[in-house]
């Protein structure tokens, strides 16, 4: 096993480390004495990334992942010794209206980040983010070695992606590792068309909340600190796991209706909501399981009842300035 400890005389590049989760990534990393490389497309000045100054603590810098040559050079310029790929078009319905551009950011993106580090042998591990969403539509929980059978534009990308880097590990004994997560929340996700960050909005602006669904449908929830510890497990693992792929999940599996429910309960607050049930490609029953993950050490610790009040806090602040 390697641990963070062992690596700190080298540098970890993430991608989409200005973003929601990869904010709280790189953070973390540079608590811990890390020396990170971030390249980035553009930034939001809400962001964790901003708010905590983390391009003064990082070597960030403008630089589009789908350019391989100028991605492998910095790779090598920097000594990365280990990746985190996070860069992606994460909205189901950005994607419905604009296919082509998800593929682009999704597919190609992640051929990028891995054929860079191909031509970067020295990199001794890549922790790739895939998603629920690439294993398609089912009524029962994924393992690891259910079948990637995503079938609308969001979905396929992921599973496209997803299988790219286990072909990467395959065909060329890259060190490669693929996650998958369910539903994250957290501080940070400025995404007010998913469910939590646009619940906060609707509950701070006094406003009717639209759900997109019928309201039945499930997905497991988990916080993003506990994701972050689970790149961290990864990461301290990272020599014995090539080519692997694990599923994160949390205690908290809900419909959007019980979603509701809890945050209602836990704030003390009546939240107005409307049920429009026009959602388009989304997969009505989500869950993961994670006994594989948790063989390595790590599980859910967060639970929505024990985060909601901080979150909604932080959007207060957010959205007010």
């Amino acid at each position: 096993m390697e641990s963070v400890g062992r690596i700190m005389q080298d540098s970890v590049l993430v991608t989409g480390g200005v973003g929601f989760i990869g904010s709280h990534l790189v953070k973390r990393l540079v608590e811990k004495g890390l020396s990170v490389v971030v390249p980035y497309r553009e930034i939001d000045p809400r962001s964790v990334f901003v708010q905590n100054e983390l391009g003064k603590k990082t070597i960030a810098m403008e630089l589009d992942i789908t350019q391989e040559k100028e991605l492998s050079d910095l790779i090598q310029k920097y000594e990365v010794s280990h990746v985190f790929h996070l860069a992606a078009q994460t909205l189901v319905t950005t994607a419905y209206d604009h296919p082509v551009e998800t593929v682009k950011d999704n597919v190609m993106g992640t051929a990028s980040v891995l054929e860079a580090v191909r031509q970067n042998p020295s990199v001794r591990g890549v922790i790739v983010a895939s998603s629920d969403k690439a294993y398609g539509k089912t009524q029962t929980a994924y393992t690891e070695s259910t079948a990637l059978l995503g079938d609308h534009p969001y979905d396929a990308s992921k599973a496209s992606a997803d299988l790219l880097s286990q072909a990467y590990y395959r065909t060329y004994k890259m060190p490669v590792v693929v996650t998958r997560f369910g539903n994250v929340y957290g501080e940070g996700d400025l995404h007010f068309d998913r469910l939590i960050p646009g619940i906060c909005k609707a509950i701070i602006d006094k406003k009717m909340f639209e759900i997109r669904s019928d309201g039945t449908y499930v997905r497991d929830y988990l916080y993003v600190q506990d994701v972050i510890d689970g790149y961290l497990t990864l990461l301290d693992h990272i020599d014995g796991i090539h080519g692997q792929a694990y599923n994160f999940s949390s205690s908290d599996t809900l419909s959007v209706l019980d979603l509701i429910g809890v945050i209602e309960k836990t704030l003390g607050e009546k939240i107005q909501y409307e049920i429009r049930n026009n959602a388009k490609n989304e997969i009505p029953y989500q869950h993961l399981d994670d006994a594989k993950i948790k063989k390595l050490g790590w599980e859910s610790k967060y639970r929505l009842e024990n985060t909601i009040g901080d979150i909604l806090s932080w959007y207060q602040k957010v959205l007010s300035s």
